[in-house]
């Protein structure tokens, strides 16, 4: 996703927010091509791919995404503040559910490990 959007967007989804830095904001953004759901702002905020979902994926469980959304915003952020480096699992449990987070090119891809 290249250009920058605001919370007014009408491509705009959701926004979430750093609970510990209010300032900090990403949004989840559906691209021109209506096939991908996109974060932006990890790569402004912390020189970071953004993540991409594919959308027949999300929108039966739009807020377990947010949900694990906010949870890797938050181990982000985490690391920044303790001063670490940071890097994409590839593979990551949240809750009882595992996800994959693989690098696709220009972005990684969050997608729900079918068990």
């Amino acid at each position: 996703m290249k250009k920058s959007v605001t919370p007014d967007d009408p491509d705009v989804l959701l926004s979430i927010q750093n609970k510990k830095n209010l300032e900090q904001v990403i949004y989840l953004v559906l691209d021109e091509s209506r096939e991908h759901l996109e974060t932006q702002g990890l790569g402004a905020l912390f020189g970071l791919k953004e993540i991409r979902l594919d959308t027949k994926d999300v929108i039966e469980s739009i807020q377990e995404y947010a949900q694990v959304l906010s949870y890797v915003f938050e181990t982000i952020t985490t690391g920044n503040d303790l001063g670490l480096p940071y890097s994409y699992q590839n593979e990551f449990q949240f809750g009882n559910t595992k996800y994959t987070l693989y690098e696709e090119g220009n972005h990684r891809l969050l997608k729900k490990v079918e068990t």
